[in-house]
């Protein structure tokens, strides 16, 4: 089984309070083994990210008091969440393992989307088929869902109603 280097499982996860019923039976007998839920590219791209970027954060509810979880600065739903989960759309990639959002602590997300769309061939980004952008956006997502030119090209979801300057494409030369 695949792990990767540079996080917990609680960081890709919501508090096991949270995770649907099946999940958090296995979450409590041997959490090792959701780490199966997540598609070994999305795991390897943290990694990579990481390794490109620096320190990043996904959740961190796990490190912070329960009586914290509904501060702003509580991140427990930017990795995976359950399919009744009150944030995001309904067909949200993260209700799927397949998407995250991070906070890089040393760049901002503009500069990690003028590097994907400078070098988008980066082993960082191989795996990544969409993003999301906006101006002002502070975290950069990333997901692994399908799209019309899937492998080809990163898809640019416009959040916010804009894409932060960047093309609907950002096209993948070795495609």
């Amino acid at each position: 089984m695949f792990k990767p280097k540079s996080f917990r499982l609680e960081e890709l996860l919501p508090p096991s309070s949270f995770l649907p019923v099946r999940l958090r039976v296995v979450y409590q007998r041997d959490p090792e083994r959701l780490w199966r839920c997540f598609p070994v590219p999305f795991l390897w791209t943290l990694d990579a990210l990481r390794e490109r970027y620096g320190v990043m954060t996904v959740n961190n509810w796990y490190f912070l008091k329960s009586e914290e979880w509904d501060k702003p600065y509580c991140r427990r739903w930017s990795g995976y969440r359950p399919l009744d989960c009150e944030v995001g759309a309904e067909l949200s990639e993260h209700r799927f393992f397949r998407a995250f959002d991070t906070i890089f602590r040393d760049v901002q997300p503009g500069e990690v989307w003028a590097d994907m769309r400078d070098n988008p061939d980066l082993p960082c980004f191989s795996y990544i088929q969409r993003i999301e952008a906006y101006e002002g956006m502070g975290w950069f997502h990333a997901d692994f869902g399908t799209h019309d030119r899937f492998g080809k090209a990163i898809r640019v979801i416009p959040y916010k109603g804009n894409r932060a300057g960047l093309p609907e494409y950002i096209e993948r030369a070795a495609a």
